[in-house]
């Protein structure tokens, strides 16, 4: 159990005196400094205080009274919190840490152990504070994300650039960010070009390229040349701000798990105070009564779960894993059956062009230069695929003289007295050209492999086709043999594209089973049918279409460097860069969160359990009873703490099939 509640008032006071630390200016040395002096605060004083009773009690110096005095009020200034949500828990009728303490404490000053009593308050403050600064620690690296935001930004009016606190920036403001500074907002880059180092958005451990065009996030580091930014997003819309939203968010939820520390303690606190009555029937003594209930304190039974939670959220969040609860935590670990979403997932969601052939004794460069040409001006994203290969190329792509787009099928166009035909077969034998058998097997043969074929013509007349794909991410099939060796019985893919390209990417990734042209009710019917047949279901996705499955899945997972806010918001899990070997992370993380909170309830139960005994016979002291105590808190804070610094190990796809 957390004491940082304790000090809470004392918090309070000193955080209105600092606006730095207010506001969150945790980087600021000073801020640290004056957290750590709150959180030593309340054992401080109580420890002074007990020096000075202790001093004045073997000095003889004073009346006894006010030497008892004084550790009394040493007891009461450390316990007050404790008392006050132990007697207030009661008057709720609910049995919880705080009831023990304080019956606990009780015990102590009613038998007039006052100094035993301030010196049992003072060392669970120690242990308290020890335990709050080290969950501090453990979120502070998510905290520290705010201060990579730039508190100034240098904003663009008329002529004129001027500087002004990034908190007045508005939507649509031209932002100006001159290499080496941090970028202010989120926004589109409207001039000039550079490189973004954006890892602490993205996780990418290379700086990436940005140009007129280029989604840019705020807190991420301008490396090399100078920006103009549009933006689009300011203050807590911005992805650095959602992102400790979010994994704040999650570290205050509860994991189902630890509901069994309630129950535990609903039964038993009733039982230790039975042993308490017996330990003093049998001893006469009751030293032993008090040393019961002082040993049986279930503090490290009761941070167990929520420790374990918080140090595997920051370590995922440390790789741009965004978990929204401590719920999934626990969830992920049990999903049998996960299903993906094909485009954008585990495909680029871009065209790229797969093969150029020739025909007619025409060369695959001039093919390539004449579908460009035809394409240059169309914005359908095939034309895009078909200038990007151009590009990686080197081919110079003129203007043509005259182009026409007919929506669905193709384009025409003139240049250099050649009239041009680019489109699929229905639009090329639309306008003449005949197309033999030989060309029709070609293209049903690139049909069959799950791309897209376009034709090129020149004066009527076949010159070659382009074959086109949405290209497989390079990490898929590793990720996939990572994600059966975590588990997963099932891996299906589920897209809206027709069974040719779906036959295709599955073969070629490796999955279990595909649904092909599915709508997106039809996804999230797919989920419900899964669900009825009792199987845990993860999703991942990063389209709107894809946001109704994610909201019903078990555990819903948005790719979330490319995929929509809606897909994010429904989403429990986000991936702040478009890895799925981060999925595997998470699952791997899920297990081993899971398997540590049960090593420290395993653990804190061992403790309890010698605990008892000893003081059962007699053996402890209430001090003695207390330092045994809170050793096994301190045991379950480092256990969990070892989670922030775990690394995730999986076979590689050889290994696999060996």
């Amino acid at each position: 159990m957390s004491v940082a509640n304790g000090f809470e008032f004392v918090r309070a006071g000193l955080l209105m005196e600092n606006p730095d630390v207010k506001n969150g200016n945790h980087g600021d040395r000073s801020a640290r400094f004056l957290e750590i002096a709150v959180l030593a605060f309340v054992p401080a004083v109580v420890g002074i205080l007990i020096l000075v009773s202790w001093t004045l009690d073997s000095w003889e110096i004073g009346d006894p009274f006010w030497q008892k005095g004084i550790a009394l009020i040493a007891a009461l200034f450390g316990g007050y919190t404790r008392f006050v949500e132990g007697f207030g828990d009661i008057l709720k009728r609910r049995i919880t840490v705080n009831v023990f303490v304080a019956v606990a404490l009780a015990a102590t000053l009613a038998i007039g152990e006052f100094r035993a009593a301030a010196l049992i308050v003072f060392i669970m403050s120690v242990s308290g504070a020890l335990e709050a600064y080290t969950l501090d620690k453990n979120r502070m690296h998510i905290r520290n994300l705010l201060d990579l935001a730039p508190r100034m930004a240098m904003v663009r009016r008329g002529e004129q650039e001027i500087s002004m606190p990034a908190s007045e920036v508005r939507v649509g403001d031209i932002i100006i960010v001159r290499p080496g500074e941090r970028i202010p907002v989120d926004g589109m880059v409207t001039e000039g070009a550079s490189s973004v180092n954006q890892a602490p958005i993205t996780g990418e451990s290379m700086p990436v390229e940005k140009f007129i065009g280029s989604e840019v996030f705020g807190g991420t580091l301008n490396q090399s040349g100078r920006l103009a930014i549009e933006t689009t997003k300011t203050g807590e819309d911005t992805t650095l701000a959602r992102i400790v939203h979010l994994v704040e968010e999650a570290q205050r939820t509860r994991a189902p798990i630890q509901n069994l520390a309630d129950r535990f303690t609903v039964w038993f606190l009733p039982t230790v105070l039975v042993l308490a009555v017996i330990g003093f029937f049998t001893s006469g003594d009751i030293k032993v009564s008090v040393s019961i209930l002082l040993v049986a304190c279930p503090c490290a039974f009761a941070i167990a779960t929520p420790t374990a939670v918080t140090a595997g959220i920051a370590n995922m969040a440390r790789r741009a894993v965004l978990i929204k609860g401590g719920i999934f935590l626990e969830l992920a670990g049990q999903i049998e059956t996960l299903l993906v979403d094909k485009t954008g997932t585990f495909t680029l969601g871009m065209p790229r062009v797969m093969e150029v052939v020739a025909l007619n004794g025409a060369l695959k460069e001039d093919v390539l230069r004449l579908a460009s040409i035809a394409e240059k001006y169309s914005e359908h994203p095939l034309a895009r695929a078909v200038l990007d290969r151009a590009r990686e190329e080197k081919i110079h792509v003129p203007d043509p003289e005259k182009f026409r787009v007919e929506s669905g099928r193709g384009v025409t166009a003139h240049w250099a007295g050649k009239d041009l035909l680019v489109g699929n077969r229905e639009f090329m034998q639309g306008k003449g050209v005949a197309l033999g058998e030989d060309i029709a097997l070609m293209v049903s043969h690139h049909v069959e492999l799950g791309r897209t074929v376009i034709l090129v013509a020149s004066h009527a007349q076949p010159m070659g086709l382009i074959s086109i794909a949405d290209e497989i991410r390079p990490e898929t099939v590793q990720s996939i043999v990572s994600l059966k060796a975590m588990g997963i019985r099932n891996i299906t893919m589920l897209t809206g594209d027709n069974p040719n390209v779906a036959r295709s990417v599955a073969a070629a990734i490796g999955v279990d089973d595909f649904q092909a042209g599915l709508l997106p009710e039809q996804k999230q019917d797919y989920v419900r049918r899964l669900q009825g047949e009792g199987q845990k279901v993860g999703m991942i996705g990063d389209g709107i279409n894809d946001a109704p499955a994610l909201a019903l899945a078990d555990v819903g997972i948005a790719m979330g460097a490319g995929g929509t806010d809606v897909a994010i918001d429904t989403a429990d899990v986000t991936l702040m860069t478009d890895d799925l070997s981060r999925v595997a992370e998470f699952i791997w993380m899920s297990k081993k969160v899971v398997r540590r909170i049960k090593m420290n309830i395993f653990f804190s139960i061992i403790y309890n359990v010698i605990g008892l005994t000893l003081g059962s016979l007699g053996l402890l002291t209430p001090v003695l009873a207390v330092i045994f105590q809170e050793g096994g808190c301190i045991t379950v804070v480092f256990s969990s703490t070892l989670l922030l610094w775990a690394k995730p190990f999986f076979p590689s796809q050889k290994n696999h099939v060996e």
